[in-house]
């Protein structure tokens, strides 16, 4: 058993980085704003700060307004293009990583390395614009199929990608399944493209360990016993190698996260990278930051990060019994 001690633990010092974190971004951010000037920076800070948890942070020091009302929208559109990224990722990557594994040596095998050394050669922001071009070429400026080009459900951009194609008409969001269904339709084109690199990586990652663990003395026991060789790669092998594919898997999110914020500006989910842009406007270089709004925005992707290394921390003690006796 993992003692809760341990996860307690790793919460409260990824809490007390974040903490750290927010109060120095928002010193640096603050001095060259128009909001603070003249006025001490700490207490406003803790007074955004506090405002976080009765809905009430502030803009400036008079103008209520809630930081929630424009982060958990964004929020929740990049839960939604993460979400489904990590189910391409491990469904995928575990087919690939085991049909590589069990083929080794084959041609197949070689095809399906190449494969995987280029998809995780093109970058995902390059690689999102070639799909949103070929989708735009190929299906028009709707999309291809029922997978729109962009945009969410009941907020169509009126041009997008290197054709600059137009989603008319720009059907209703919808409700209830409905509404999760369309949130599907458009989020899984921008999902599949940034998962294709991941899954390359992941997918090879898994073939060099399920190789690992197949020579180990356990399955050549497996072996003997007359177990067929997918039984042993199915039942012996990727168990065993499940832990270090799932706790590298959510060390790596921080990588997936950064490319979802590219992902997400170019295929317009106005999600949390769309937001983050928004803040840093290139027509109006007189504009100020918004340091309360960016604050949250830096907060938010932080505090994401640091949950997702937590959580690797815990998929790795939890899948390896053998690293509970090291820490």
């Amino acid at each position: 058993m993992m003692r809760p001690v341990f996860v307690v633990r790793r919460i409260l010092l990824a809490a007390g980085v974040l903490m750290v974190f927010g109060t120095v971004v928002f010193v640096l951010f603050a001095e060259k704003t128009a909001p603070l000037a003249g006025h001490p920076l700490l207490p406003a800070y803790w007074r955004w700060l506090s405002g976080l948890f009765t809905g009430s942070s502030y803009r400036s020091l008079t103008t209520p307004f809630s930081v929630w009302s424009s982060l958990l929208p964004a929020l929740g559109r990049t839960a939604a293009l993460l979400g489904l990224t990590l189910v391409f990722v491990l469904v995928f990557g575990v087919l690939i990583g085991v049909a590589s594994a069990r083929l080794r040596g084959t041609a197949l095998d070689l095809l399906l390395r190449v494969l995987m050394y280029l998809a995780w050669g093109v970058p995902a922001f390059l690689l999102a614009l070639l799909v949103q071009d070929a989708a735009s070429t190929i299906g028009g400026g709707n999309g291809v199929g029922p997978f729109p080009i962009a945009g969410w459900p009941g907020s169509c951009p009126a041009g997008i990608g290197i054709n600059a194609g137009q989603i008319t008409p720009c059907a209703g969001a919808g409700h209830g399944i409905t509404h999760a269904l369309n949130i599907l339709r458009y989020v899984t084109l921008p999902a599949a493209t940034l998962a294709l690199g991941f899954i390359g990586l992941h997918a090879r990652f898994l073939r060099s360990r399920l190789l690992e663990t197949l020579s180990l003395p356990f399955i050549v026991t497996a072996r003997a016993k007359g177990l067929s060789e997918d039984k042993v790669i199915l039942r012996h092998a990727l168990r065993a190698s499940a832990a270090t594919f799932v706790s590298v898997l959510l060390a790596d999110f921080g990588a997936i996260f950064g490319a979802a914020m590219a992902v997400d500006w170019i295929f317009q989910l106005h999600g949390l990278g769309y937001l983050l842009l928004q803040q840093f406007p290139q027509t109006d270089a007189a504009v100020p930051v918004d340091t309360y709004l960016l604050e949250g925005l830096l907060m938010t992707t932080a505090g994401l990060l640091l949950l997702s290394s937590v959580l690797s921390e815990v998929a790795a003690r939890w899948f390896d019994p053998r690293t509970r006796a090291r820490t």
